[in-house]
């Protein structure tokens, strides 16, 4: 099915470029190079999605968007920038927008963020139109009528005798209080006055075999053989209320999907720049850790800040694995460690002194099994739980931790169902009051939650552990009562990979540098120091650009021997285009692609232009002396 696509930019190059891209997927691709133009265009025709640049040169693309929104409501919107901020990102949401792209557009990623809009506005018109058949069905739906004088029943129909499975002749002459309604009912329709209609009320019926269902009641009073009586038009209502519950999952969905793409749009837009400010909390300590030898008293406080850095930028790539689907990097390990470092960190010592009545056990079997698993993520989990747990107690009570090897052999139906297989079990158990059968299965749905304001009540919290789990291959169980909960995480076992503690070693000798010069190129001032001091440390030499432009500058004057490349770089062209044009001029030329924040595209692109090493902000002395270890022993002499 063709779809008619409006582009709405100053950059006539631009447009050109992409109608062929667009063409070929089928769109029908019309432009417009001003807010003007674009107005007199939603005037001729309708479009199934707008492209919109949000610096035109006589509106704002929020603008365009707003009589989108208002006038052309079927039009899915996207916002085309080269300078995108978090006000951007709100206003473009408050506007209705879909989401935001930045300059240049990945075609991938541009065609998927395109198909993606026109279907969310396909699911909104199925709403809609599930809500005007709701409509139809309520007011065509076939009545049952009774007749009655104080009570007694007249005279019926053949429709309120095959709804409530009753003969006429079974009815005339009894009491309709008794037989067809509830009493509550029968008081409504009696009122003390003598109103002319009586309703609509929504009321429970009672059918010859004992069960009840939704019934519409509307009352009139009218003259029947020369008296007053009442007349009830009684609707079965049971459709409707099947349809109000489809509705509502719809409108659930609906909302579910909404609120994960206003994340992902505000995760990704924040989480380059939350990553280089985690990236100073991180680096300076261990830095001076390195100066000031192991007996400085201030040593432990040190590793706790660098620590604690380490698991805000967890909690960054957290809320990015909940809203994109980012996966992790897996390593051997046992969770055993994982748990007694849990016990000895930080956010243990709070939860201890905010409980100061709440009782820890463990009990972690002696010969257990490896896992494959990022420690970072297992631990964010065991610290959400045990969160969730100690918030459920609140007073005085027991939070169980336990470890142990499990195996089956047939498919286990507990929360979901769990394949046969070997497993390592990861268990958090309260004596809380439980979860209620109403909440249990919207736990670990994003940003639902019962948690006090202000303390660990985001809503993400069981939505992490879910993510996690399921990103590790595992599954999850919970048993709940009114003596408490009992979660349980279930992960597949590693028999092949070997563990290897974690040890805060020194770089190597051989990892050192030998006076190679690296240019660094990043368009933040603090980043830019922070990966020159590193690299002095490990015996490189350190040049810097804080943009691509000037690194491209640089490489035409200067002989370089790698270029250590932030992706995303505002204003300017970014860590990719910047090493094509490197490439130019230095083909030999290695990169290796630094990141607070990029997506799978950005990746791929990167890895296109042969680029082999991506590391992630914030990293280490070590990772960082790893990854230039190997790409400058591979790299031919200095260019």
């Amino acid at each position: 099915m063709e779809h008619a696509v409006l582009l709405v930019d100053d950059a006539v190059r631009f447009c050109h470029s992409l109608q062929p891209l667009l063409q070929a997927e089928r769109y029908q691709v019309d432009f417009a190079h001003s807010g003007a133009e674009a107005l007199d265009r939603l005037q001729q025709r309708s479009y199934a999605a707008a492209l919109v640049d949000i610096n035109l040169p006589d509106m704002a693309g929020t603008e365009i968007a707003s009589h989108l929104g208002t006038h052309h409501p079927d039009t899915a919107v996207i916002i085309l920038t080269g300078n995108a901020t978090v006000d951007n990102a709100v206003e473009s949401l408050r506007q209705g927008v879909y989401d935001y792209i930045r300059k240049p557009c990945a075609p991938e990623g541009l065609l998927r963020t395109l198909e993606h809009a026109i279907q969310h506005k396909q699911l909104q018109r199925e709403l809609r139109t599930s809500e005007k058949r709701f409509r139809q069905l309520a007011q065509a739906t076939w009545e049952g009528i009774i007749i009655y004088d104080r009570g007694t029943l007249l005279q019926t129909n053949t429709q309120l005798c095959r709804m409530f499975g009753y003969r006429e002749e079974e009815l005339i002459g009894r009491q309709v209080f008794s037989v067809l309604l509830d009493r509550a009912t029968i008081r409504a329709m009696n009122p003390g006055g003598d109103p002319e209609t009586i309703g609509p009320f929504e009321a429970r019926g009672i059918r010859k075999d004992g069960s009840t269902f939704p019934v519409e009641i509307r009352v009139k009073h009218i003259d029947h053989q020369g008296r007053q009586v009442q007349v009830a038009a009684i609707r079965d209502v049971t459709a409707n209320e099947i349809a109000l519950q489809q509705k509502m999952a719809l409108l659930e969905k609906l909302a579910d999907a909404q609120r994960m793409e206003s994340l992902g749009l505000m995760a990704s837009s924040v989480a380059h720049d939350l990553n280089n400010i985690l990236a100073g909390i991180i680096t300076y300590p261990e830095l001076m850790l390195m100066d000031l030898g192991e007996d400085f008293k201030h040593r432990e406080e040190l590793l706790m800040i660098r620590e604690a850095g380490k698991r805000a930028a967890a909690v960054v790539n957290d809320l990015l694995t909940v809203a994109r689907g980012a996966t992790c990097k897996k390593e051997v390990h046992n969770l055993n460690s994982l748990v007694a470092a849990y016990l000895k960190s930080v956010e243990y010592r709070e939860i201890a002194q905010r409980y100061p009545e709440i009782k820890v056990a463990t009990y972690l079997e002696g010969k257990l099994l490896n896992i494959s698993c990022s420690a970072m993520h297992l631990a964010k989990s065991i610290m959400n739980l045990m969160n969730n747990a100690a918030e459920a107690i609140q007073t005085r009570g027991q939070i169980t931790i336990a470890t142990r090897n499990v195996c089956f052999s047939i498919p286990y139906q507990g929360y979901e169902t769990i394949e046969p297989g070997e497993y390592v079990l990861l268990s958090v158990e309260d004596n809380g009051p439980g979860i209620s059968e109403q909440d249990i299965r919207q736990i670990f749905s994003p940003f639902y939650s019962k948690k006090v304001m202000g303390r660990s009540g985001t809503g993400l919290g069981l939505a992490v552990v879910w993510n996690t789990v399921h990103d590790h291959g595992g599954f999850v169980d919970v048993v709940t009562s009114s003596r408490g909960s009992l979660f349980s995480l279930y992960f597949p076992v590693d028999r092949q990979g070997v563990f290897r503690p974690v040890q805060h070693t020194v770089v190597s000798s051989q990892q050192r540098g030998r006076g190679e010069r690296i240019l660094v190129v990043d368009d933040q001032k603090s980043q830019r120091e922070i990966a020159r001091r590193l690299l002095t440390r490990l015996g490189y030499e350190p040049l810097t650009a804080a943009s691509g432009e000037e690194a491209v500058a640089i490489v035409r004057t200067t002989p370089v021997d790698l270029v250590l490349l932030d992706m995303i770089m505002d204003p300017g062209i970014n860590g990719c285009e910047t090493y094509r044009q490197i490439l130019e001029h230095a083909p030999n030329l290695k990169g290796i692609i630094t990141s607070g924040y990029s997506s799978a595209e950005d990746i791929q692109n990167a890895l296109g232009l042969g680029i082999s090493q991506v590391i992630k902000k914030p990293y280490s002395l070590q990772e960082l002396a790893q990854a230039l270890s190997l790409e400058i022993r591979s790299a031919p002499s200095r260019t």
